[in-house]
Formats: C-alpha cells, structure tokens, sequence
C-alpha cells in the first residue's frame, strides 16, 4: 500500500468520480483506475461499487476511509516537521540553459548556496528537449529553458518571464545601419548559434526556408561569450537572447538588429516531473525565486 495511491482513493470520494479525481492530481484515468485495483487487490476487498450513475463505498471502503485520513494526516505532519526543524540536505539537481544561468538567475544561485550550504547543487547546462528527457529519468530535479511553449501532460510546468532574442552584429556590419532587417537581406550571412537546437534557433531558420533565403552558413559556437566575440570581429550574426549581450549593447561593441518580424517569441519556463515528491531542498529553490523574480511571480499568479 502506497501513500499515493491512499491519496487517489481519498480524492474519489471526495470529488465523486474517478475522472475528476484523475484530473485535480494530474493522473491518466488509467492510473486512478490502477490504484485503486492494486489497493483492492492488496486488501483483498472492493472498495466501491456503482448503483445506476452514482459511485458508491462499500461498507470495507468506508473502514479504509477513516484510517486513509489518519495515515494521509500523519505523513504531512511528518514530512512538515521535518523540513522545519532539519536543516535541508542532499543534492538539488538543475538544468538550465546558459543565458539563464548567467544572466537571470546566477545571483540567485549564489544566495541559494550561501543560505543552505548544506544543500549540493548539481548544474547541468543544455536545451529544453535535452531537460525533458532527464526529468523524465530522474537524472534532474528541476529544469529552466526557453521555449514558445511547453504542454507535456507528465511535467508540471511554470511560465517565468518572456525572454527576447536578438539578431546582433558589430556596429561595422552592413546590416548594422539598416532601418528595418527582413529575411531577403540575411541570404548569404553567416548566423552564430549557441544550441543549434535550440528552439529560437530552429524557428528563425524555419522563417528563412519559409522565405526561400539560405544563410551561407549556420556556424554553432557552444559558449556565449565566443559568440559575441565573433560576432564583435564582424565574423557573422549572434542569435541570442538580448540579455545576453545587454553590456556589450550599453558599451556600443555590438548593436541589435532592427527585425521585421520576431516568429521567436521565447517565454522562461520551469518544471518538473508531474509524479515528483518535491523534497525541501527543491521547494526552497522555487520558493527563492518566485521571491526574486517579480515576472515569474506575476505571470504565474493565476496558474500555481
């Protein structure tokens, strides 16, 4: 007998039906229906039963009500005494893209580690699909990305700030003085990417293809600061999120174009693994930065 599956019994009987309790947990149908059959199973009882439309508990189903709650009731004042009077430990596991690493959330991280220094924190830097799959193998706790949209019904998912990309050259380039960029006026440009995959990157060239322009190459560049280096020599066009180069912008070594169009409006997201117990270490983190990021905390007001 699982705690969870105590909970989806509890939540049935509470909101009436097997679908609504599947919905307010973020289960499949499926996986209420197997909860509940693993615990009749292990009992050894039914523990409902349906007269015409109405969902009803058997006399063995009303029993294990009453020690559900008591059980359900104990594990939340255990779990709340215990992340109140430890001091959290263990490791936090992150994934995060670079810009948000370096220029949105590193100060953030530093204060994390300085309040809870007995808390291990594991970074790995990669692209939302990359992030997806290790969630999904509980190799992360907890990533952050840019992307249009995230809707992958096993992830919970947090919308944080909008995050825009910028098409940057050196104030020498041709296109620099350019009132209005369109896609005709990158044929024959060298673009320099970070994440070849990265989302914003596969959307521009998509709207190139779409506009019959070919670039004379896509030259991938792992680090952001040898980006911008080579877009500074005047060695082709960054595709970065503007934060990134917000200094460099200030200082007049590197300009923003003026583009026709933005097709790659990126958002920040954070998730995690729908079915995840989320331990102390990582409910701090998110706490933190819902406290330090004002646009997370508005743009979420109405989904958390």
């Amino acid at each position: 007998m699982e705690i969870r599956q105590l909970r989806t019994f509890m939540s049935i009987v509470k909101l009436g039906s097997f679908s609504e309790a599947a919905r307010q947990q973020g289960y499949t149908q499926s996986s209420v229906t197997s909860h509940i059959q693993l615990l009749e199973k292990e009992m050894g009882v039914a523990l409902f039963e349906r007269l015409g439309h109405a969902l009803m508990l058997t006399s063995a189903g009303e029993q294990l009500y009453g020690y559900a709650e008591k059980i359900i009731r104990l594990d939340d004042e255990t779990h709340a005494a215990l992340q109140h009077n430890v001091e959290p430990e263990g490791i936090l596991r992150l994934g995060m893209s670079e810009s948000i690493t370096r220029y949105r959330l590193e100060h953030l991280l530093s204060e994390y580690a300085l309040l809870y220094p007995n808390v291990e924190l594991h970074l790995t830097l990669g692209t939302s699909t990359y992030f997806q799959d290790l969630i999904r193998k509980n190799i992360l706790d907890l990533a952050c990305c840019l992307e249009e949209n995230i809707d992958e019904k096993d992830l919970t998912v947090y919308k944080l700030w909008p995050e825009p990309i910028g098409l940057l050259v050196s104030p020498s380039h041709p296109l620099a003085g350019k009132r209005l960029v369109t896609e005709q006026l990158l044929s024959g440009e060298t673009l320099i990417v970070t994440e070849i995959n990265s989302k914003y990157t596969m959307l521009l060239t998509e709207e190139l293809e779409k506009a019959k322009v070919k670039p004379m190459r896509i030259l991938e560049i792992e680090q952001l600061h040898a980006a911008k280096t080579f877009a500074k020599k005047g060695l082709g066009i960054a595709v970065l999120p503007l934060v990134a180069a917000q200094d460099e912008i200030t200082k007049g070594s590197l300009c923003a174009l003026d583009w026709s169009d933005t097709p790659w409006k990126m958002q920040a997201f954070m998730f995690h693994h729908k079915d995840k117990w989320l331990p102390a270490p990582l409910k701090l983190f998110m706490k933190l930065l819902w406290e330090r990021m004002p646009l997370s905390k508005e743009a979420n007001k109405n989904e958390r």
